[in-house]
């Protein structure tokens, strides 16, 4: 796998709801912004990734979404995030869901893991993913039907395959079946209990 390309951004103006952390990973420091957002009926956290160069420059590597609620109360896609650094490893979670009454939102979860090279640059190690791009019965024509019924002839079985090589181009991710799925989102679900759980004691602690 190939090591990304990324692009070099000019530090940002923070908002007063911002946070900074910094890490080190195999000998290369990163910055990690963490800030709230409101666009239109969007509203969440959001926590963007850096590189510290040594001219005092961040070079942006990637943002992960925290928590984002679009919609109305009544009808609104979810987005939950987290994040979790160990030696030069950063895994990255994110699961999707639906509120109430919406039906072409996203539902499933990913596991995405970066290694820190020697020379400060990302390689990724493994993105796992499973996603339903809608509500089972909003498109009972589109091939994510096979995800839920095995196909019957090599139709079927084409137009599973053209749905998982969508949702891997459009989520980034290797696309996971059967008892890999449960694992995967039971792992998700955990590491956002365990993100929840650490910010309740750093609140406690203040």
């Amino acid at each position: 796998m190939k090591p990304l390309f990324l692009l070099l951004f000019p530090v940002m103006l923070l908002h007063a709801s911002s946070t900074i952390e910094h890490r080190t990973l195999n000998n290369q420091d990163f910055t990690i912004i963490t800030e709230d957002y409101e666009v239109y009926d969007s509203k969440g956290r959001v926590a963007k990734f850096y590189r510290d160069e040594l001219n005092n420059d961040l070079t942006y590597l990637f943002p992960l979404t925290l928590n984002d609620r679009t919609g109305t109360c009544g009808a609104r896609s979810l987005t939950k995030g987290a994040y979790e650094i160990e030696g030069k490893t950063i895994t990255l979670y994110t699961f999707w869901d639906r509120q109430g009454r919406i039906y072409d939102t996203p539902y499933g979860a990913r596991i995405q893991k970066y290694e820190v090279t020697k020379r400060g640059e990302l390689r990724l190690i493994e993105s796992r993913l499973y996603v339903e791009s809608a509500r089972k019965s909003f498109d009972p024509e589109s091939g994510m039907r096979f995800l839920f019924t095995k196909p019957a002839n090599d139709k079927e079985k084409a137009a599973l395959e053209t749905y998982v090589k969508d949702a891997e181009r459009q989520y980034k991710g290797t696309f996971v079946f059967g008892d890999d799925v449960k694992r995967l989102i039971k792992e998700v679900k955990e590491a956002l209990d365990r993100k929840m759980i650490n910010t309740w004691k750093r609140t406690a602690d203040n």
